[in-house]
């Protein structure tokens, strides 16, 4: 997991190569920008824009990827999203044929991820994360983009 500011993204550009068109497209988003998919290469790099209500912890799970890498860039709001290494927890609902994502059991060790208008979080595969927690249990309005990256 790396987390920290949009302004510093040009830090992690020699990451991955979709990582600096990536960074680009989601440093010109704004909280208005349309709730759409917006292609950086295809299936290789996207991301996409949604706005919502984060919930209490105990309405959120912990899922994890294998192929893609996930940038979340809070753009309005106040979100936590806790993260765990998958190897250490139980599966729930393992990855399905063609699919890219599988979820798993609650965890007493894991991170958190505290973002604020204008951060992000790197999750690669195996990082298990749990998105879309209200900080302190309170539901915040929040605008974030998911950015998808093949590995």
């Amino acid at each position: 997991m790396v987390a920290d500011k949009i302004k510093n993204a040009h830090r992690y550009y020699s990451l991955h190569p979709e990582f600096k068109a990536v960074f680009e497209g989601l440093a010109k988003l704004t909280a208005a920008s349309d709730r759409v998919r917006y292609e950086v290469d295809g299936d290789n790099a996207f991301f996409s824009l949604s706005e919502y209500e984060n919930k209490p912890v105990g309405e959120c799970r912990f899922e994890a990827h294998r192929e893609y890498i996930d940038i979340q860039y809070v753009l309005e709001g106040h979100e936590h999203i806790d993260v765990a290494d998958a190897a250490d927890l139980d599966v729930v609902e393992d990855f399905t044929d063609g699919g890219d994502c599988a979820f798993y059991g609650d965890s007493a060790g894991f991170n958190v991820a505290d973002l604020h208008a204008g951060e992000f979080v790197i999750l690669f595969p195996g990082e298990a994360h749990r998105p879309l927690v209200a900080p302190n249990g309170v539901p915040v309005k929040t605008v974030k983009a998911v950015a998808k990256i093949r590995k």
